[in-house]
């Protein structure tokens, strides 16, 4: 095993064991940051080997602008596991947990579910082409969480290195006009306040932008994608710090809703 081969498994490690234990990472291990997302995505690939759980779902999340031309991209995802998503019906107020010593936030979300995919991704995608290959466009919350508080500080290798930051995902009320949504109004309330709002018009290319990014990256990377796995195409009104206690609520047009509420992350 080479030198940089060691370093990315035991930072997936380091990972996985916090995640399973429920624990924290008051330091990045190791203290060596990624440097590129090429290094990331292979410390992200040997944590998923690790953490021995079926990937469900991918986390799509944006790269800040002023970053975009260091990363090489404008995106970055993480994986989504089964254990951690739940399905809530309107008035449902499921305990999603994250972990309370490290970084916790919750996002307000489309999802979309992937159907039958190509056999191949050897092709140039386009939005209206992988929006051939979505079943299904639900309302959700994501809920973003690390053991390592600093995970959002330090750039989006960090970011993808641990999962994407992702923790679970709560997938609500299906729609159903699944290309009708872009500019409905998306409101996110901590315990009844105000988190901030937006459209899933005002997020780059949109929500099967996000589907294209990761064709992409099954193109380039092998990412493994696969039939009924959910997409959460990203923050419609941001990126909203949570904390144990705290009832989330997803508001999505007039009559929409998704909640849950913020519990805290046990040992496997």
């Amino acid at each position: 095993m080479s030198e940089g081969q060691a370093g990315a498994e035991a930072i997936a490690r380091a990972f996985v064991d916090a995640r399973h234990s429920g624990g924290v990472l008051a330091d990045y291990p190791g203290g060596k940051l990624p440097a590129s997302l090429d290094e990331a995505y292979r410390i992200q690939e040997r944590a998923i080997g690790l953490h021995g759980g079926r990937v469900a779902g991918w986390k799509v999340g944006r790269i800040a602008d002023p970053l975009v031309s260091t990363y090489g991209a404008n995106r970055l995802t993480g994986p989504i596991f089964d254990n951690g998503i739940v399905y809530a019906s309107e008035g449902d107020v499921p305990e999603m947990p994250v972990f309370g010593d490290g970084f916790a936030a919750a996002e307000a979300e489309y999802l979309l579910q992937l159907g039958d995919l190509p056999a191949s991704f050897e092709r140039a995608w386009t939005n209206g082409a992988v929006a051939a290959h979505v079943d299904r466009v639900c309302i959700g919350i994501e809920v973003a969480s690390s053991p390592f508080p600093g995970i959002n500080e330090h750039g989006p290798a960090v970011t993808v290195s641990d999962f994407g930051n992702n923790n679970g995902l709560v997938v609500g009320t299906e729609l159903g006009d699944g290309q009708g949504f872009l500019d409905l109004p998306v409101a996110l309330t901590i315990d009844g306040i105000q988190a901030g709002t937006g459209t899933a018009a005002d997020m780059l290319d949109g929500p099967f932008g996000a589907v294209r990014f990761l064709f992409e990256l099954a193109r380039d990377r092998g990412l493994p994608l696969a039939a009924g796995q959910w997409i959460s195409t990203g923050a419609v009104t941001g990126v909203h710090p949570v904390r144990p206690g705290a009832v989330v609520e997803a508001h999505f047009g007039d009559d929409m809703t998704v909640r849950c509420a913020i519990g805290v992350s046990r040992q496997d």
